[in-house]
């Protein structure tokens, strides 16, 4: 026959779930009620089996009861009923898929039933002492032992039935030897008890936990052989007891030895499903999509093979949280719900957390198991609990087993942990390159690909490309400080996105600039109205701590196909319209007179690309010099640019002009090339100088940056920390994210880096020690008053010493009288330059400045005592 743990003999049906938890059976859900609905289909049904009992045994009750056919009275009787208790409450459990089939020889006791007793007293013994043995035996108590008595009776009924349906009046006829039609109607009988007791569970757990069970039906039927196996011992062994009565004894023996050899074939059958279970837990540890759904995996598959109710992964909770975090996985949905446990309940999990395995009593019904795994390099414990009954309680020998499960999972999480790592790292550094760090605005470059993705649209072809300048940023960024301009730019950055929405795009090109792409009908108007509408965003107040700050920007305009037809195009004549616009104020929409009616501006840009192209630019170089011995340890290489008609051209003017019009890469590697060159000379007549070149803040964004200069340094003969390369402090510091690539490698190389116009922004200090510089210069601005203006003393005496705080060097530019390279002396500034030393030279200019110091008389290196 067959029962669940239900409690029915024979064999017995177990699945996975709610159904099957803690090792208690179908009827373990009456114990944690999920709802009415089952609870009730379960009670409906168990009323059911009690009335379809009952209903076959009137009948035979009616017709009276019978002698029993072998001799001994109510002994036959009592022997029987006591192997009906034996077997009854002595099962091996046989893994079938993902569920287990339990066994035992109750058919033994029934046969002899059936061929010796009435088929009521075969009822009511199988009845009472199969509850007893439910009782006694497997302690099952309250609607679950009611459920598997109902069961019970039902199975004994059936068979009953169907063997008086097939034999009638076959009582007596067994005691001259019973027949074939005896035979086929008892393995009938066995058959039909064991088919209806698969049907009924697999209805309840279906009904009560999981309805997929139904496909588990023909795994469970498949195992009737056995029934057949046990039900022709029992006939045998019937028909020995009627030639000699003392073969009643070796009934005993018999069951016995089925139970051994059941419990032999359910060990082999069992390793050769946790094998299986095993190859099917690493498949599916292989075929895991993500991080997530790896976790969900390996408690699922964890749950199955160890056969626990319940599997956690138990990790670190995150900053800021107490105990540890759970991730469960419970019941048949297979959701995994998080928790985090206080400190007192995991206390007896934390030797797996440091790296030793953990086997726990039952403690309230629960026994556990805990041990460690990877997860990353957080320490890890994966915890089952719960066991089911077919397993019995967790061993040492569950523990060892349990381990070789984490062994596999952990490396699994490692790899899962590292890849979505590198995959969150990927595409952190993907967003990083196409956004600007300070307002995650998209950058210039990302700009441009979603200009030329717009265009290329076959649908919404007309865009409207327009540049936003703030006017008199740089005066409110000096006076209130880079904290206070950043949060000026990220809260116009924001209102900028808000405004335009899913309409556009916003992207931050540095500094004070913003651009904005949008939808347009290709006509002017339109992009006019939409420009004045980011111009009335733009300058509602701004209320940055106690302080209101009103915003101006000045908008250009470009608008496609009118304006042109790729991004580079109608970028560049959106911001000739901008320069337009800050010259008259508002916004202004570009025209191919625009350039014409700035006819100077386009001819300095035209021979600044014929100087660069020609290399008709100058290098000029002003002397550093240690202020505590007065040596010269370097220079700085400046570009000096003479117009044949104009004249000399200010840097101010002409860098900018290089910035915009994509002549400054050019520009940078002329005058770092030429500067290298001429340090090597230097080197040559016993100068051992450190060469400084500015870098511009679109230098940083230039991907072969470091391949130049290495190979510039390797075609000069210079060593690597001969050349110092400045960045400015607010392009570094309003994009550190973006820039750190570029600086890593630089670094990297061995080519120092220096911070220029330090101490002009307050914002950044604290993260200047993330950055891989080896040096900061002072701004002039607070050198130059430093005689006179005790503020400005106190700003380069912090300054100097947080630079060497930082283990930096601190270089001091402007020095322009004694009193000020004495100071800077005194506090302990390592290099300063300025025009109290010299000038900016050309090359030829320096050498001689050089030798001629040499040659001059010994002064002393620090002048006389700074008394300011």
């Amino acid at each position: 026959m067959r029962s669940s743990d239900a409690g029915t003999t024979g064999h017995r049906l177990r699945g996975d779930g709610c159904a099957r938890t803690r090792g208690r059976g179908v009827m373990a859900v009456a114990e944690r009620p999920r709802g009415p609905r089952p609870a009730t289909m379960v009670t409906l049904l168990t009323v059911g089996m009690a009335v379809a009992a009952l209903a076959v045994t009137v009948p035979f009750a009616l017709d009276g009861l019978a002698p029993p056919v072998l001799p001994g009275g109510l002994w036959w009787v009592a022997g029987l009923a006591l192997l009906f208790f034996l077997t009854e409450g002595f099962v091996v459990h046989v893994r079938v898929r993902r569920g287990t089939h339990g066994i035992n020889v109750s058919e033994l006791p029934m046969v002899f039933g059936l061929l010796g007793l009435d088929p009521v007293t075969v009822i009511l013994v199988r009845t009472v002492a199969g509850t007893a043995s439910l009782m006694a035996i497997r302690r099952q108590r309250g609607p679950k032992l009611i459920f598997n008595a109902a069961l019970v009776a039902l199975q004994a009924a059936v068979a009953v039935l169907v063997f008086h349906l097939i034999a009638p009046g076959a009582l007596g006829a067994t005691v001259s030897g019973a027949g074939p039609r005896v035979w086929i109607a008892t393995y009938a009988a066995m058959l039909a008890s064991d088919v209806v007791a698969a049907v009924l569970l697999t209805a309840v757990i279906a009904a009560h936990d999981e309805p997929g069970e139904w496909r588990k039906l023909p795994s469970a039927l498949a195992l009737s052989w056995m029934v057949t196996v046990t039900t022709t011992v029992a006939l045998i062994s019937f028909q020995a007891a009627m030639q000699a009565r003392w073969a009643l004894a070796l009934v005993g023996v018999v069951a016995v030895v089925l139970m051994l050899a059941y419990r032999a074939y359910a060990a082999l059958n069992n390793g050769s499903s946790q094998i299986e279970q095993m190859y099917g837990f690493t498949r599916a540890l292989d075929g895991a999509r993500d991080i997530d759904d790896l976790v969900a995996v390996v408690l699922e598959r964890t749950r199955e093979v160890i056969r626990a109710a319940e599997a956690e992964l138990v990790v670190p909770a995150g900053e800021g949280e107490p105990g540890m975090r759970h991730l469960r996985l419970t019941g048949q949905d297979g959701t995994v719900t998080t928790y985090v446990a206080d400190e007192a309940a995991d206390r007896w999990l934390q030797p797996a957390l440091v790296g030793e395995p953990v086997l726990r009593a039952a403690a309230a019904g629960h026994d556990a198991m805990a041990v460690p795994v990877q997860f990353g390099d957080q320490p890890a414990a994966l915890v089952v609990s719960g066991s089911f009954e077919d397993v019995g309680r967790f061993t040492e020998k569950s523990l060892r087993l349990f381990e070789t499960i984490a062994n596999h999972a952990g490396a699994a999480l490692g790899r899962a942990v590292l890849v979505d790592r590198l995959r969150r790292e990927a595409a952190e550094k993907e967003y990083l390159a196409s956004h600007d760090s300070l307002s995650g605005l998209s950058n210039r470059a990302h700009f441009h690909e979603l200009v030329d993705a717009g265009l290329r649209d076959g649908d919404h072809p007309e865009i409207a490309v327009l540049l936003l300048d703030l006017d008199r940023f740089k005066e409110t960024n000096d006076a209130l400080g880079h904290e206070t301009g950043d949060a000026l730019l990220r809260e116009i950055g924001e209102r900028l996105r808000a405004h335009v929405g899913e309409r556009g795009r916003v992207a931050r090109f540095g500094g004070d600039e913003f651009a904005v792409l949008m939808p347009s009908d290709g006509t002017p108007e339109t992009a006019i109205v939409a420009a004045r509408a980011l111009a009335e965003v733009v300058e509602q107040p701004i209320r940055i701590g106690p302080m209101a700050l009103a915003a101006k920007a000045s908008i250009g305009i470009a608008v496609s196909p009118r304006h042109g037809h790729d991004a580079k195009t109608l970028v560049r004549h959106a911001d000739v319209a901008m320069y337009a616009a800050k010259d008259s104020g508002g916004l202004r929409i570009y025209n191919t007179g625009m350039d014409a009616s700035s006819p100077q501006r386009l001819a300095v840009i035209a021979d600044l690309r014929v100087a660069v192209e020609r290399g008709e630019l100058a290098v000029a170089y002003q002397p550093k010099v240690d202020p505590r011995t007065g040596r010269v340890v370097g220079v700085e290489a400046l570009a000096r640019w003479s117009h044949p008609l104009r004249g000399p051209v200010s840097p101010d003017e002409f860098i900018p002009l290089a910035e915009h019009s994509g002549l400054v890469r050019p520009l940078t590697l002329f005058v770092l090339e030429t500067a290298l060159r001429c340090r090597a000379g230097w080197a040559a007549m016993g100068y051992d100088l450190h060469v400084a070149v500015n870098l511009s803040p679109n230098s940083l964004l230039d991907a072969d940056l470091t391949e130049v200069v290495a190979r510039l340094l390797a075609e000069t003969g210079n060593p690597a920390h001969a050349l110092t390369l400045e960045i400015t402090e607010s392009t570094i510091l309003a994009d550190p994210a973006g820039s750190m690539a570029t600086l890593e490698r630089l670094h990297a190389l061995g080519v120092e880096l220096s911070i220029d116009d330090f101490g002009t922004g307050y914002s950044s200090l604290g993260r200047l020690r993330e950055l891989p510089i080896q040096e900061v210069k002072i701004d002039k601005s607070f050198v130059r008053s430093l005689a006179a203006d005790l503020r400005d003393q106190a700003v380069v005496r912090s300054a100097v010493q947080l630079g060497h705080a930082l283990d930096l060097r601190v270089v001091a530019e402007g020095v322009e009288d004694p009193d000020t390279y004495a100071y800077l002396a005194e506090e302990g500034c390592d290099v300063v330059q300025g025009y109290h030393l010299s000038r900016p030279l050309p090359a030829d200019d320096l050498t001689a400045w050089l030798l001629a110091r040499d040659a001059a008389p010994a002064v002393p290196a620090v002048p006389a005592p700074f008394a300011g």
